[in-house]
């Protein structure tokens, strides 16, 4: 589960109290000096979970499918690449992102992608509440994202939703052999093809 990260300091064997909030700056230092990655909220910070082998799988498998296809002035990225939902504000880290954004592929020095066209979710029982509510939400506010997807890792089960102008669209594909297309990044994917080498109970 997603866990509120809090840090106790010692100065002159005494206990400071514990840190809650932290500027921006603070946050990304954090982050470089323990080497966890935090999501980040008006100045709360949020570690992030390992994942399964599967979950893993399932976003590397997406991830290739991207990189099969996308064209050259879109990137795919995974697991470490955070989106910046507002600046210096928000910052939240999905399973795999595209953007088609030159300056997000440009500058391959940045820790976040500013303007995501597509954003992955592979969901796990801590983090599906979330992935569907408040991070949703948040992500579908941006006016660059065309497509959010939420794959199920226990079950065949992908959900996305498309941008139609001012509305989103919502597709569920349950059947290994249905093909997932996305027109806006000239992309399609068959489901079995996202869970390769994944084997349901």
């Amino acid at each position: 589960m997603i866990s509120q990260g809090l840090f106790v300091y010692l100065t002159m064997g005494q206990a400071e109290p514990l840190k809650t909030h932290y500027t921006y700056e603070e946050y990304l230092e954090l982050e470089q000096t323990e080497g966890i990655r935090y999501e980040y909220y008006q100045g709360e910070i949020f570690a992030m979970a390992g994942s399964t082998k599967r979950h893993n799988r399932i976003s590397r498998n997406t991830l290739f499918l991207f990189e099969q296809s996308l064209n050259d002035n879109c990137e795919a990225f995974i697991g470490d690449v955070k989106v910046e939902i507002n600046q210096h504000k928000h910052y939240v880290y999905p399973d795999v992102v595209v953007t088609c954004d030159a300056n997000d592929v440009a500058n391959d020095q940045e820790v976040y992608v500013k303007h995501p066209s597509l954003v992955v979710e592979v969901l796990s029982k801590s983090t599906q509440g979330y992935d569907k509510n408040e991070k949703q939400k948040a992500y579908m506010r941006l006016p660059s994202l065309e497509y959010y997807m939420l794959i199920e890792q226990n079950t065949c089960e992908i959900e996305l939703y498309s941008r139609q102008k001012d509305l989103w669209s919502y597709a569920l594909y349950n059947d290994p052999n249905q093909v997932i297309a996305l027109p806006k990044l000239n992309l399609s994917l068959k489901v079995s093809d996202v869970y390769k080498r994944v084997k349901f109970d």
